[in-house]
């Protein structure tokens, strides 16, 4: 946005712009609260499911340790490593990887199944991870529509203004529908890849990966690429002093609070 074709008094009123790294900041704390409200929900429904119910995510923490899978001759075959995903002390997935001992092939066959609470394999979990970026949008719509600040714009200072109405407190649903759709339009081709990942495979029996499994991530490798173009497009926009995509085409604005009230 510029301000050109407004009045001077109004132009002059204007606060500051958020800024990058006030605004990169904001949306790190954003991304932190939906992240651990998602992993409380995820960790009370892998315990509900017995296992049935997942979640990678990024960021959290995850530990491997060696151990021994007694069972049949097929699984004497790997060396088996126990995984564990969780955060406070909570666990949102368990797994086991097992490796090939003895392979002809230049990547070693590895086979990864799912556990339940006591330890036992089970079919494989539904995995909610896709869900990070679906429940940060929702998140920033909610919080934009109500006040134009969500936690990390109120930690930051900042705040979303209709730059048609900047003294309104909160944005227009279809102003805060529109900026979200856009923010994230980058990522729905990861988001849609992750989902349909997780519920193809989502109570299938496991099985080992063959040498050419790496085929079947060519086309996430791909998304994941073209999702990382798009923040990056909209964080060099906002450190030039311009506004981003979302912006210009919801017709807000970031700006600081100094005149907020």
């Amino acid at each position: 946005m510029t301000d050109e074709g407004i009045p001077l008094a109004a132009a002059m009123a204007w606060p500051r712009r958020g800024g990058f790294w006030r605004r990169f900041l904001a949306s790190f704390i954003d991304y932190l609260v939906v992240l651990i409200a998602l992993y409380f929900l995820v960790a009370g429904l892998f315990a509900l499911t017995d296992g049935g119910v997942k979640g990678h995510f990024w960021l959290f923490l995850r530990i491997c340790s060696s151990a021994k899978v007694h069972g049949g001759p097929s699984l004497g075959r790997y060396d088996w490593q126990v995984c564990k995903s969780s955060l406070f002390g909570f666990p949102v997935a368990d797994w086991a990887v097992g490796t090939a001992k003895e392979t002809q092939s230049a990547k070693p066959e590895t086979v990864s199944i799912d556990l339940n609470s006591k330890g036992n394999f089970r079919p494989t979990a539904l995995d909610l991870g896709f869900l990070q970026v679906p429940a940060l949008a929702i998140y920033l719509l909610l919080m934009e529509m109500a006040s134009g600040r969500s936690v990390g714009k109120r930690a930051l200072v900042v705040v979303v203004y209709d730059e048609n109405d900047w003294q309104r407190r909160g944005l227009p649903l279809r102003k805060a529908f529109r900026r979200q759709v856009i923010k994230f339009l980058g990522t729905f081709p990861v988001v849609l890849t992750e989902a349909w990942f997780a519920f193809q495979t989502w109570g299938s029996f496991p099985r080992a990966a063959p040498s050419n499994a790496w085929l079947e991530f060519v086309p996430a490798l791909v998304a994941i690429g073209l999702s990382l173009v798009w923040p990056v497009w909209i964080g060099i926009t906002i450190a030039l002093g311009n506004e981003p995509i979302h912006d210009r085409v919801a017709g807000t604005t970031v700006r600081t609070r100094e005149t907020y009230e």
